[in-house]
């Protein structure tokens, strides 16, 4: 099994697990609505990015980014119980704004659109 295919199936296994654990199973309420993006691990297998976004702008990056490093020895723990991987994986909690700058793109196309449709109804017809 080729080191590529080997990374992939542990980052699948390491994100189902871990969307799990973050929203259904950590103590802290605020951390439920944080959803796993996405997750990339090294050749070696021994560390693992994962990427995190959270739905509610109240609480702050760096308030949700703390309480995630408090959980990582749960976390791990959970993961060599659950996956039986012979090497756990350091994790490292980033932040991810991909979902808000879509947003954003989205807003903006919105409003593209709005105002070519506002501007063909204004425009004069031919022969008139």
């Amino acid at each position: 099994m080729s080191a590529s295919i080997r990374q992939e199936r542990v980052a699948g296994l390491l994100y189902e697990e871990l969307s799990i654990m973050v929203a259904n199973e950590l103590d802290d309420p605020r951390l439920s609505m944080v959803e796993v993006t996405s997750v990339a691990v090294s050749k070696d297998l021994r560390s693992a990015r994962v990427l995190v976004h959270h739905r509610d702008d109240d609480i702050s990056r760096q308030a949700l980014m703390k309480r995630l490093q408090g959980a990582i020895p749960y976390l791990r723990r959970q993961i060599a119980i659950r996956c039986g991987l012979r090497v756990v994986p350091e994790l490292v909690f980033q932040y991810d704004d991909t979902p808000a700058r879509a947003a954003r793109v989205d807003e903006l196309l919105r409003q593209i659109a709005e105002q070519r449709h506002h501007g063909e109804d204004a425009a004069p017809t031919e022969g008139a």
